[in-house]
């Protein structure tokens, strides 16, 4: 009996492979030009091109507006670094100026805000 149960799977798996190439077989098979598929259906045909169409418009929309976006975003973050190299120069300009005014401040500690002001400015 065990021999009748491996017979009936090996047969029941043909019968679902004799089934999957005569699906595939018809789904390729041409009448006119088009898939039989096409020919029997035609207006899932005509939907299947259309929601194509709209696909590849849609995606094209979408790649415009990423671009703009990109651009915009890169233009802005220009824009934020230099005005922050300029707010740090002129902070700079000012301790200058105040350190020339104040006999407190020594070279080494004008130096030393040198140093951390041009680390703020290379962020």
């Amino acid at each position: 009996m065990g021999k009748k149960s491996k017979s009936g799977l090996g047969s029941l798996i043909f019968k679902i492979v004799k089934i999957a190439v005569f699906i595939f077989l018809l789904a390729n098979f041409c009448w006119n030009g088009k898939p039989l598929w096409k020919n029997i259906i035609p207006a899932g045909s005509d939907a299947v091109e259309k929601s194509e169409k709209a696909l590849k418009e849609e995606k094209e929309k979408v790649r415009k507006m990423m671009k703009e976006a990109s651009e915009n975003a890169e233009k802005a973050a220009k824009k934020a670094v230099n005005e922050t190299k300029k707010a740090a120069e002129e902070a700079k300009d000012s301790i200058k100026d105040k350190a020339a005014g104040a006999a407190d401040i020594t070279e080494e500690e004008e130096k030393e805000i040198e140093k951390i002001i041009k680390k703020e400015l290379n962020k």
